[in-house]
């Protein structure tokens, strides 16, 4: 064991944490701060003009006769004694009709120990128990990936109480680029933050065995085995050309706004990772125009298509999570090594693997291309030197 690789993980990961505690403050203090205006999801409307002087000036606008819901609404919040004890959003509510209270918010640490959340790091660690002593193979695989498909892909078009918290949503991919765009949000700091950890502990374990994107392309590799369709091997080169340009296009065109809503005569920008969102087709709701149905489950469907052909499309080709958890992985606690003095280079791991990561292994490179834990390099090897494991001066 390197201990002294373990221990500059763990102060990599503390430094972190702690430079992570400011922003989770300011997470929460915007997630509670925000007014009433800004938050969509508290259920109250934007004021109107005639509200705001109902608000100002309750009594002016009674005896005007402005509008008989907002009288109707007063009369009962004055009736009831609502107007002095509760706050200036519950007193909106009630002047503008709307009884309905805004939904409390919850912080980053609730977020954090929600069922999804903890779901989703028991199966990226026991998943890593398995690939660690050698226990996991394809047949181990298949119910950890529709598992997770199922969990974090299916279950929330169900209609069942037991899985209304497990949806997608924040997706990952808007976990990673919506703080860009609108500022932190405790939800997202959660999810990231699950993806980070799983991450730094083993090699892309959140991709690997958590996400139903993935889980349902690497299911689809597997068939396509089965049925015998020859699968081209992702070219790194141009799957991350392919990868860091759209990240480069997403900035470029937030930034400016190029592509942006208008809102009260607000601009806001809209990232292009909302047209190419896979994770969006999990969601069975269909939408009103045939342009909307395409942007919302075109996406999904050729990531399906494409997975027959080559091994995880979107994965490599466009991903921004998986560009930033390629990049987490290079500092992994545990991933794929090799016995250096061992190996005859007869290169079988590298013919059987569907992924390009292992040629890259076999030659100790600085940057190694996205490695998915999948087994077959390690089953591969006659000689059994490749294995999951803390990457050392291991001689054979």
């Amino acid at each position: 064991m390197d201990w002294k690789r373990f221990g500059l993980i763990g102060l990599v990961f503390i430094i972190i944490v702690i430079a992570g505690l400011p922003l989770l403050t300011l997470a929460q203090e915007q997630q509670t701060n925000r007014p009433p205006a800004e938050q969509p999801e508290s259920g109250l409307r934007p004021q109107s003009n005639q509200e705001k002087e109902v608000r100002a000036n309750p009594g002016t606008a009674a005896e005007q006769g402005s509008g008989q819901g907002l009288r109707q609404g007063q009369t009962q919040g004055q009736g009831q004694g609502l107007g002095q004890s509760q706050g200036p959003g519950q007193r909106q509510g009630q002047a503008s009709g709307q009884a309905t209270p805004p939904a409390p918010t919850q912080n980053f640490f609730q977020f954090l120990f929600s069922p999804k959340l903890i779901t989703m790091l028991v199966i990226g660690l026991v998943a890593l128990a398995l690939l660690l002593t050698g226990k996991m193979d394809n047949r181990t695989r298949i119910p950890f990936l529709v598992i997770a498909t199922f969990l974090y892909g299916v279950s929330a078009n169900l209609g069942l109480k037991l899985f209304s918290g497990f949806s997608m949503h924040p997706s990952p991919i808007c976990a990673f680029t919506k703080p860009l765009l609108y500022g932190l949000r405790a939800p997202m700091l959660a999810t990231l933050a699950v993806i980070l950890l799983l991450s730094l502990v083993g090699p892309k374990l959140f991709c690997s065995y958590v996400c139903p994107v993935g889980s349902i392309q690497e299911l689809l590799a597997m068939l396509a085995d089965k049925l015998r369709i020859r699968r081209r091997r992702p070219c790194f080169r141009l799957s991350q050309t392919f990868r860091v340009s759209i990240f480069l296009a997403f900035i470029a065109l937030s930034w400016t706004a190029i592509i942006h809503t208008v809102n009260q005569g607000q601009v806001r920008a809209l990232s292009l990772y909302d047209y190419l969102n896979a994770f969006e087709g999990f969601k069975w709701n269909l939408q009103p125009t045939l342009l909307e149905n395409l942007y919302h489950f075109l996406p999904l469907l050729l990531t399906l298509g494409f997975a027959f052909f080559t091994y995880r499309p979107y994965c490599y080709f466009v991903c921004p999570v998986g560009l930033f958890t390629n990049i987490i992985e290079q500092m992994a606690a545990f991933r794929v090594v090799k016995k250096k003095d061992s190996c005859n280079d007869c290169q079988a791991c590298v013919s059987k693997a569907p992924c390009p990561a292992v040629a890259e292994i076999l030659k100790d490179a600085v940057m190694v291309p996205d490695c998915f834990a999948c087994t077959v390099c390690t089953k591969g090897c006659h000689r059994g030197l490749l294995r999951f494991g803390v990457k050392d001066k291991t001689k054979g």
